[in-house]
This record gives C-alpha cells, structure tokens and sequence, in this order.
C-alpha cells in the first residue's frame, strides 16, 4: 500500500516542487557566503582605535594622517573615537580625506560630546558608524562666530559641504540627504518607513518631493542578523505571483489546508486604521510625491542634529552600544585584540609649537632677537634666540604640513636680505625694508594657508591670523619702546654699550689734514709693547699707535707712516748703515 503511494503521489509531488528548489538556489549560494564571512569576522583581529576628541585642529589632522598610513599596516579594523563639537572646517576636511584612503575598514565610534560640526563630516567619512545612546550627531553649518558673512560666501561655502557630505555619503552608504540638511538649514525632510524595515528620506522643495533616498537599516546587513537581507532577496528573484503558485504547490504536495494570505491592500487598510487621526487628517495636507504616513523629519529653518535612537531609525548608524568593545561585538567581531593609539612626543610637541599663544610667543622673540641685533654691532646671544625662535615656528609647520614651499622661500630670503644688511652693508635701507617685507609675508602666508581666502572657514583662519600678529605687532613695538627708553639705562646695558661720550667741548677733538701730514714720519720709541696696538712717545707727545700686524717690544724705534683721524699707524725704523 505504501508503495502504491510512493507511486503515486510522490513523483508528481517532487517535480511540482522542483521550480521552489531552483528559485531558492541562490538564497543558499548567498547564506553559505554569510556564513563564510562570519568565520572570517570570528577570527581575531587587531582593531586600531584612534582618539578624535576635543578641539579639532592641524594636530588632530597631523595624527589621523599617520595612523591611516603607517599604523593601519598592523591592524585589521580601524575605529575612530570620535568626541567632539567641532573645531576647524579646513582640518576636519583634510581628516576626512585622510580616512578614505584607510586600507582596513574603518569605524566611527561616536560618544561622550558626540560628533558635531567637523565631527559629523569626519564620521561621514567612515565605512560604519555607530553611536553611543547618549551621543549626538549633527549640526555642521559652517559659522564665523563674532562677523557676519556675506550672504552669497555663506551659500558658497554650504555648497561645498554639501557636495563633501553628498560624496562621502554615496561613498561610504550613509544617507547623503540627512548630511546635506545637516549643513543646510533651508533643507526640508520627510521620513517614510517601509514594509521592508527600510527608511525613505524625502527632500521637500517648493512643496513638492525633488529627491529620495532608501537607506536599509545598517544592523541587517551584519553576519548575525540577514533575514531582512533574504527578505529583500527572494522578493527580488521570486515575484510575488509566483509565490503564489509555489506556495500553492507545497500546500498540495503536502496535503496541507490553504490559508488565507494577507495582502499589501489589506497590510495598507490595517495600517492606516492604526495610524493617529492626526497623521491621517493632515495627509492632504503633505508636499506633492510623499506617501500617506510619511512624517516631518527635518523641518524648514532648522539645522538637523539626530539622536542616537533617530540616527538607528533612519538607518544612519549600525547599532547603539554603550562602549567600544559593545560596538565591535554587534558588528560580528567576537574576537578582537585592541590598541590604543595616541600622539607621539614629538607630534605632541609639534602641536603645542603651532597653537596660537606659542606661535605669537615664537614670533615675537624672533623679531626682538632680530631688532636688538641691528641695533648692537656684532651678532651675539639676542640673534641666536631670535633665529631659534624663527626656526622653532615655521620648523614644528613644516613638519605638520601646513607650510608651503612658497612661505619657507620668503622667510629665508627676508633673513638673507636682514643678514646682508646688518654684516655688509652699512646704514639701513632697502635691502633692510626688503628683507623685513618678505619676512612678514612669509610669516602672514604660513599662518593663513591659503593667500586668498575662498570659504567661510579660510577667513577664519585669516582673522586668527590677524589677531596673532596684531598682537605680536602691538608687543614688538612695546617692547622697541620699552628697550630704547629704559634700556641703555640699565646696569645690564652698561655692560654691552659704551656710554661714555668724548665731546669736543672737553677736548676731544680730531686733528685736522694738516696736522695728520705733519704726524707722518715722526720717529719715537714705543712705551708699551706693541701686539699690535699700544703706545709709543714721539718728542714731548704720546701716540696711541698700532703696527701693522706684526709685535715690537717695548723701546723699538718706530716711525709713523700713516694717519687716519686719531689712528696712528707706525713701523720699526730701519737700521741706518
């Protein structure tokens, strides 16, 4: 009997059932990939974790660079620790260019203040991101606190963010409309929610829906959760009347009793009777193109600045997680080794040279240095501080990246025109003024990168600059003041400068021509020895009196051949035959 079955009805039962084993073929190819990708995650990994916190600025930039390129070699993962509110605009662009060229995935873990402003920019800039549940993101409208900017340099420099934000969002899979409006004020948003799980961003202009973005919750994409993905897959590859007839199938083969299947017009009916009266009754209400449950996301006027919890709805970040090593193990990395990186001494050091206290504070002892050496003959302890300090400041730029060739050029043509003039060319005149002129545009060029400024932040950068040497200039003067006034009555001076003056009224005086030629060939005996100055008597007269070059010792005959105001130039006399 049974074998009559078998006959029967099993045949007819598996070739029915044999377009459901070729329509779920690739479902499997596509879940043993998973599995496979999870084994390799399971592996150990060395996960590099680099501090994005306070202030962000050249240094930040500097420390970025190098883990990207030389530390990422001896790690499998990257995370960034992002807690910040933001600092230079400039410097968060050149961090973000730095983590695209990571090798190894890279994380963006933001906590603590959150990553806002540059912050955001620099987390956009990451293959993944995720958010502690108290952190925020958001809030990048470039701002020049204190000046109001121009309106068509505001727009400007929006543009530019949110092409940056745009960009970095298609690269890396974040939404690129929730970066925009978080530049943009003007931007509008609505959300919709899916039947998928998937979130719709829309992007409301003149009332009317003018772009759209589906972004995939980030969690389902992990190794430990793909039945979204599979989801989204089957109902790819299997169209829904097709399921249909599988469905009918099996329950045949099986004997099975046939349900009722629900479909999407009564999924919308139940849907909508759920929905508040509010949402329902303001639906006619809604720009042109949007769904009947899509809801304000970013309102008109107000820069956006997501929770943690908004963020996860959306699908901008991948998961919550209350630390770093909660982060990784909801990624699938269950196994992980973490390093700590940091700013090394010398990047430490660096970065403290370059801060804008130390940098004025550099500059004003090279300038003093350099003053008091012009106004002192010689070149003694003051030009050695004062060529320190100068080399100090653009040498910790220099080494951060944030001096050009052209700076460098200018500063040390201004110190070689300084040096000529103060060594071989007497006075001070144009090789001086050229000298100075060089060096300050050498020095105003380092401070601002960039000669002309083109974005809102390049001219706050240039307004730091001019408050730094506002204040150098303002403390070289005093100091000039300070130093001529009070100086050269000091004990300290009375040491370097000769103060005593020899005036005329008291009888120093300079013989005139016809007293200089009546000296010459006037025989004497020297009184000192002479090595090669000293003194020598000539009739009733002493002489102080020099050779040239070579020593005579006390009682030598000499001969004056040569005057030159009350320089006496003399020579052994020669032995008379």
């Amino acid at each position: 009997m049974r074998k009559t079955y078998f006959r029967r009805h099993h045949p007819i039962s598996l070739i029915r059932l044999l377009p459901l084993l070729f329509l779920f073929f690739p479902l499997l190819l596509i879940s043993s990939s998973s599995q496979v990708s999870a084994e390799d995650k399971a592996a150990e990994k060395t996960v590099l974790i680099c501090p994005v916190s306070g202030d962000i600025f050249d240094g930040v930039s500097v420390l970025v660079d190098r883990v990207v390129k030389k530390d990422s070699k001896q790690g499998d993962v990257l995370v960034f620790s992002i807690d910040t509110f933001g600092g230079r605009v400039d410097a968060a662009i050149d961090i973000a260019a730095s983590i695209l060229e990571s090798p190894i995935p890279t994380i963006a873990y933001i906590h603590g203040k959150g990553a806002i402003s540059a912050g955001a920019l620099i987390a956009y800039a990451c293959d993944t991101i995720v958010m502690a549940p108290s952190a925020n993101i958001g809030a990048s409208t470039p701002v020049m606190p204190g000046v109001e900017m121009d309106e068509s340099m505001n727009e400007k420099s929006m543009s530019f963010l949110r092409a940056k934000y745009r960009a970095l969002g298609e690269t890396n899979g974040h939404n690129p409309l929730i970066g925009e409006a978080m530049v943009d004020p003007k931007i509008e948003l609505y959300a919709s929610a899916e039947v998928d799980g998937s979130t719709t961003i829309y992007k409301i202009e003149n009332g009317r829906v003018m772009e759209k973005y589906n972004t995939v919750p980030a969690a389902s994409r992990t190794s430990d959760d793909l039945d979204l993905e599979l989801a989204r897959l089957q109902a790819q590859i299997i169209p829904e009347n097709a399921m249909e007839e599988v469905e009918r199938a099996v329950r045949d083969a099986l004997n099975l009793p046939e349900t009722r299947r629900e479909t999407n017009a009564d999924t919308d009916k139940d849907q909508a009777s759920q929905e508040p009266a509010s949402v329902t009754a303001s639906s006619d209400r809604l720009p042109e193109g949007l769904p009947p449950h899509a809801y304000l996301f970013s309102p008109a006027n107000s820069v956006l600045t997501l929770t943690a919890r908004e963020a996860l709805e959306v699908g901008l970040i991948a998961h919550t997680a209350s630390s770093q090593e909660e982060a990784l193990q909801n990624l699938g990395y269950s196994a992980f080794t973490i390093h700590h990186l940091s700013m090394t001494f010398a990047e430490r050091v660096y970065a403290f040279l370059t801060s804008p206290l130390i940098s004025a504070l550099l500059l004003l002892g090279g300038l003093a240095g350099i003053y008091i050496e012009i106004k002192t003959p010689g070149f003694g302890l003051p030009g050695l501080l004062g060529i320190l300090c100068i080399a100090l400041y653009f040498g910790s730029r220099v080494v951060l990246g944030i001096v050009g060739w052209l700076d460098l050029l200018l500063v040390i043509a201004g110190v070689i025109l300084l040096i000529l003039e103060i060594f071989f060319i007497p006075g001070f005149g144009i090789t001086g003024i050229s000298g100075i002129i060089c060096l300050v545009l050498g020095i105003w060029l380092s401070l601002t990168r960039v000669p002309i400024p083109t974005y809102t932040w390049d001219y706050v950068r240039l307004r730091d600059s001019g408050m730094i040497l506002i204040s150098v200039a303002f403390f070289f003067f005093l100091f000039v003041a300070i130093t001529w006034r009070f100086l050269p009555r000091s004990s300290f001076a009375r040491k370097l400068i000769l103060t005593d003056a020899q005036n005329a009224s008291e009888g120093f005086v300079v013989q005139d021509a016809k007293e200089s030629r009546i000296a010459v060939g006037l025989r004497g005996q020297a009184l000192t020895m002479l090595r090669p100055a000293g003194r020598a008597r000539f009739g009733n007269t002493t002489y102080d009196v020099m050779t040239e070059g070579e020593f005579l010792e006390k009682g030598t005959a000499v001969e004056i051949i040569l005057v030159e105001g009350n320089r006496y130039l003399v020579q052994q006399q020669e032995e008379e035959d």
